[in-house]
């Protein structure tokens, strides 16, 4: 099986910390690693390192070589600029099917935590072997809720369709958007429903025959680009024809329009990493407190606290529910329980043109 960990992505509730220079993936939030760091670590023992791929951005790329040094020089796929992920998928899915066309490819996040490693990689290895027999099937790994998530999507799932001891695959009914809290509940409360975590395995023949049947211009352009890979114009018509693609993500543009969709759950301690609100919770409970320290801070009488500093102290007194925030330009205090809303401080910054601090 190949491995593709998908790195264009910014991060924007990560903010001030996750810039659009400097994204999430590329800092260590919740351990010694970086994000895709950790990432790459917890596929390896599935992977053959000759078939670790990174899709990425030209402003990422630089950073990511240096953290990733191991991985073929060749295997960095760049997106000329981002084009949501069924052209970054299609474009991977092209290039490999080029080197090897009966190939297995799963897409992998760069950005999410797993606690048991172990267990992720015996997953990845059943879904190489149940993938092997259902080729004509994408599969999805999905997650038993622990709480009604509205910031996550959701996975409905139906029919047991393989099993190997505590691994099972069953059909998918439908993939559903983020819900509101009650419907959230209700989807946890009948065991019927999985987190969405954005890992897809395919084989690139099936994708590239779903992507040219559903989005044809988005094939039509990877098939001008892949005529030019390994050539010298390769840049200049990447470029040109990349334009063309649709932008689209890939839950949108082929997995809501296909039938032939199956899931592996699977219970390996995964978090999103999507907000400083999970990164509390994660590190609370590596550290088995609710107050959380990186830089130079003196806590007194503090509960469900993040700071994330650097050398100048921080002091805090009696505080509940606050994450701090401080970067060289820029201090967030932000109430725990409204950090989803660093959003529509990103978009007050765009309006204003304070694009310095983006």
């Amino acid at each position: 099986m190949y491995a593709v960990i998908m790195a264009g992505g910014q991060g924007t509730r990560l903010w001030p910390k996750s810039r659009a220079k400097t994204p999430k993936q590329l800092h260590a939030l919740v351990g010694e690693k970086t994000l895709i760091q950790q990432t790459y670590a917890n596929i390896l023992p599935a992977v053959e390192i000759k078939n670790f791929f990174v899709s990425t951005t030209p402003q990422y790329l630089s950073e990511i070589k240096k953290q990733l040094p191991s991985i073929p020089e060749e295997n960095f796929i760049v997106e000329p600029y981002p084009m949501n992920t069924a052209a970054a998928c299609g474009l991977v899915s092209k290039i490999i099917n080029l080197r090897d066309p009966e190939a297995t490819v799963g897409f992998f996040p760069s950005d999410h935590n797993i606690n048991q490693p172990a267990k992720f990689a015996k997953l990845l290895r059943y879904a190489a072997k149940i993938s092997a027999k259902h080729p004509k099937n994408i599969f999805t790994i999905g997650l038993k809720p622990t709480k009604p998530d509205t910031a996550l999507g959701y996975i409905h799932f139906a029919k047991e369709i393989d099993r190997s001891g505590e691994l099972a695959t069953y059909s998918v009914e439908r993939f559903v958007e983020k819900p509101d809290s009650a419907t959230a509940e209700k989807y946890m409360t009948s065991g019927e429903y999985l987190w969405n975590a954005g890992m897809f395995i395919w084989k690139t023949k099936l994708i590239l025959e779903l992507i040219e049947k559903n989005l044809p211009k988005t094939s039509r352009a990877l098939d001008k680009i892949a005529e030019a890979y390994g050539k010298q114009n390769y840049n200049s018509v990447l470029e040109k024809y990349y334009r063309e693609v649709d932008d689209i993500s890939i839950d949108y543009g082929i997995m809501e329009k296909n039938k032939n969709i199956f899931v592996i759950p699977g219970d390996f301690g995964w978090s999103d990493v999507g907000s400083w609100g999970t990164i509390l919770k994660v590190l609370s409970e590596i550290g088995g407190t609710d107050v959380i320290s990186r830089g130079h801070h003196m806590s007194v009488g503090d509960s469900n606290l993040l700071v994330m500093g650097h050398d100048k102290m921080i002091a805090t007194v009696g505080l509940d529910n606050i994450i701090v925030v401080d970067t060289p330009d820029v201090l967030l205090i932000c109430n725990g329980k409204k950090d989803q809303k660093i959003k529509e401080l990103i978009n007050r910054l765009k309006d204003e043109g304070k694009i310095e601090y983006l």
